[in-house]
């Protein structure tokens, strides 16, 4: 159960996402949505989900999630309990549904059930006549106790929306200590349709089912899956909705098929009924969280260790632990990649946690981050606390990080526009600023060894240098996440690195360099990944900053009217044809962006950042690229110094000794043990 990765189309967010999409869908901001935008999300869940299905076994459950002992143990204790609920169970015959009661020569220390008089089998009756034995189940599933609050509870919400939403799932397993039943609170969710359903699943029902899972990964960054019950007709299934995908897991029958009532069939219900008691035996943290979630979480806690599975929950402050109530807002989707962002503190320092999902053939950004800090990058983010949550789980590894407070994206900070003649004075220097220090990080990591791979607004932080009584920007590149390391690094430190942060070196690699032609965030691309080509190098990246410095200038205009040609996006090669048209013209293509007048401080720097990615000598680069993929170029680096060398000894060494990439995307030479690949070029 490796499924392969495929990127989903990014943003402009403070942490972009990858490219591509298959039928992506969004939890709306409001919670509350008309008819037909609910209808339309449900189907584009539905077709993202269509090749991502995989049938389960229980045995292969239990295995996956360590929990054989765990089943063994309850199916002795349980026996008796077990049998009970069995008794209980309603018929479905020839249409109609038959519910019990108690019957009447039953005594109160020895229990019988009879059927009651049969009502038409819908989806109402069905619920009705399954919702009183999930309650039991959850009630049998305790210790006992009258003292201690119940961990589970079942609401049918057949005709009450979840609160906050208009979405109305046949019902809810909530979690008991939680005041509200709203999706921050939900465990399982529940979805019955009388049509029994034993091949395919419907794509209506998928659609439905995947829209619950939807809600609750959006309302709960613990977890690790979400559960979906599915009862059609008199059978069950388990959907489990993962970051890979989703998995039907056959639990069986759930009704009697004649009102006899035989030893036989009562013998067919009691294993699908057990497992299913047994699964709403589990705490949250055995069955859909990484943390004990029974009552509310707003801190964590992570352990020191760079592979832990140890994480704490609390509800009141407490030292060591980060607050997560402070959530950024951002598109989460029905599966693949998913990262979770939070404004917090760490040791009394302003600080973002990252709870992020990653498929395991691709890197982590742990990984990345410690491999930066050990080569002395300088302009990325400090990592105050890092680790491994989830190393493997249905393909997908989650992971923390705790990320210093970098200031506000470029996004963010020319989201206002200005015809203030000192703002837009101050905003020019601001964008001198990213130009020369975003160039010189870009470059020393391309030197250690790193290729970012998604330079955008969003993952440009600046931060005023006025407050520390320094008049400078403090500029940052951000969100390392698709980063790459280039065949420069030596394989031993590479087999270091997988090492500690549990990763196959192999695969990744090879994954990562598979991605070179889908991975960024396509307003920001550069020509040649939008054409599709499998070259990355540095100067995709630099050209990307170019775009964002364009983009900021285009969001200080005070009228913006329709979207400039340069940034319109049809598809992927109409939006590179676009740019390369805009790209031709040196004194009109701001304008052609969306610039109508670029601050006087900022042009010749922008002018020189143009001529670095689009000129060799007399040759236009993004026209030759478009004639020829494979077309090589050697960076002119005593230009790539002026930009970006001020603040930048490597730029500065590079410039001196000759040193430097041979061609785009190259390395500064193979290191004595570096892996044997060909240099992008």
């Amino acid at each position: 159960m490796d499924p392969a990765d495929t990127p989903t189309k990014g943003s402009t967010s403070h942490t972009s996402t990858p490219k591509r999409a298959s039928g992506s869908a969004d939890v709306p901001a409001t919670g509350v949505v008309e008819d037909k935008e609910l209808e339309e999300r449900r189907n584009a869940i539905a077709k993202s989900l269509a090749n991502a299905g995989h049938n389960l076994g229980f045995d292969q459950l239990l295995h996956l999630l360590k929990l054989n002992a765990d089943y063994a143990t309850f199916g002795t204790s349980m026996r008796q309990k077990i049998s009970d609920l069995v008794e209980q169970a309603p018929a479905v015959v020839g249409g109609k549904i038959y519910p019990t009661r108690p019957a009447r020569h039953s005594s109160e220390g020895d229990p019988a059930y009879e059927f009651s008089n049969p009502q038409t089998l819908a989806e109402k009756t069905l619920v009705s006549c399954f919702a009183p034995l999930l309650e039991k189940m959850i009630r049998s599933s305790g210790d006992g106790s009258q003292i201690m609050p119940r961990r589970y509870k079942f609401v049918d919400h057949q005709n009450s929306a979840v609160s906050g939403t208009r979405i109305k799932p046949d019902g809810v397993v909530y979690y008991g200590q939680h005041r509200s039943p709203v999706f921050k609170s939900a465990h399982i969710a529940l979805e019955a349709k009388v049509s029994q359903c034993d091949g395919q699943v419907p794509a209506k029902h998928l659609g439905q089912m995947g829209d619950y899972a939807l809600h609750i990964w959006n309302a709960q960054p613990t977890r690790t899956f979400v559960p979906v019950l599915y009862l059609h007709g008199s059978s069950l299934s388990l959907f489990i909705f993962a970051r890979s995908g989703y998995y039907r897991v056959e639990l069986g029958a759930m009704c009697y098929k004649s009102c006899a009532k035989t030893r036989d069939e009562a013998d067919d219900l009691y294993l699908p009924y057990n497992d299913l008691a047994f699964l709403l035996s589990l705490p949250p943290q055995r069955f859909g969280h990484f943390v004990d979630v029974s009552a509310p979480v707003n801190l964590l806690s992570f352990s020191d260790e760079p592979l832990t599975k140890t994480i704490a929950g609390a509800s009141a402050e407490k030292d060591g632990y980060v607050d997560i109530s402070d959530r950024i807002e951002r598109r989460v989707h029905i599966h693949r990649r998913l990262a979770y962002l939070f404004r917090t503190r760490f040791e009394s320092k302003r600080a973002f946690l990252k709870i992020s999902w990653t498929p395991i053939n691709r890197l982590p950004e742990c990984a990345i981050y410690d491999y930066i800090a050990s080569q002395g990058v300088s302009g990325v983010p400090r990592v105050f606390k890092s680790g491994i949550l989830v190393k493997d789980l249905f393909g997908y590894r989650a992971e923390y990080l705790i990320l210093e407070d970098c200031g506000q994206t470029i996004d963010e900070h020319f989201s206002r526009p200005s015809t203030d003649g000192k703002i837009r004075d101050d905003r020019g220097r601001l964008l001198n600023a990213v130009i020369t220090r975003a160039t010189s990080i870009l470059d020393c990591a391309e030197t250690a060894g790193v290729l970012h791979r998604d330079i955008s607004a969003g993952n440009i932080a600046v931060r005023s240098g006025r407050a520390r009584g320094s008049g400078e920007w403090d500029v940052r590149v951000i969100d390392w996440g698709y980063a790459k390391f280039l065949p420069s690094v030596p394989t031993e430190k590479l087999e270091e690195l997988a090492a500690k942060w549990s990763f196959d070196l192999e695969s990744v690699i090879e994954n990562e360099d598979e991605h070179d032609s889908i991975t960024g965030t396509p307003l920001f691309m550069s020509t040649r990944v939008l054409l599709g080509s499998k070259r990355r190098g540095i100067f995709d990246d630099l050209e990307s900053l170019l775009y964002v410095v364009l983009y900021a200038l285009w969001k200080m205009e005070p009228a913006l009217v329709g979207t400039p040609d340069g940034f319109l996006h049809f598809s992927d090669r109409s939006m590179a044809l676009a740019r390369i048209a805009c790209l031709m013209r040196p004194k009109a293509y701001p304008k052609l962006f969306g610039v109508r007048e670029c601050p006087a401080n900022l042009n010749e720097l922008l002018d020189k950042l143009y001529q670095l990615v689009c000129y060799e000598g007399s040759s236009f680069i993004p026209g030759e690229q478009l004639e020829d993929s494979e077309f090589e170029r050697t960076p002119d680096r005593s230009l790539l110094m002026e930009i970006g060398g001020g603040g930048s000894p490597d730029l500065k060494r590079k410039a001196d000794d000759g040193s430097g990439a041979g061609s785009d995307g190259g390395s500064p030479g193979d290191s004595q043990g570096a892996r044997g690949m060909v240099i992008d070029a």
